[in-house]
């Protein structure tokens, strides 16, 4: 189970911030990679701070970036999505699982 939360640790942090969050659901929602400014202006935050919540969701493997000129632009890493999310599915199929055995369990009071 250790190993289980090890492995999904990344994601669990990357998405448990509501600013990136609101980046994610931007990616899901635009047509095309969006660049930092834009992605700064839609959620009217720094381009400093957007960089940061950028770089935690590039890490965790939750984007891709490419560069175009000078920008650099930042996508959804669809492809990545089914190893990313099948363990966190697994860590909390078990963590169903156990809840559901301690809550049959006789109440000892």
């Amino acid at each position: 189970v250790l190993a289980l939360f090890a492995r999904t640790r990344p994601l669990f942090t990357a998405l448990g911030d509501e600013r990136r969050q609101e980046i994610v659901v931007h990616l899901l929602e635009s047509a095309a990679p969006r660049s930092v400014g834009d992605i700064a202006a839609h959620l009217e935050l720094s381009q400093p701070a957007t960089s940061h919540h950028l770089k935690i969701l590039r890490d965790a493997g939750l984007l891709t970036v490419r560069r175009k000129g000078t920008l650099r632009l930042y996508d959804l890493n669809a492809a990545a999505y089914p190893d990313l999310l099948t363990p966190m599915g697994d860590l909390i199929t078990l963590i169903i699982s156990c809840a559901s055995d301690l809550g049959e369990q006789p109440n000892d009071r």
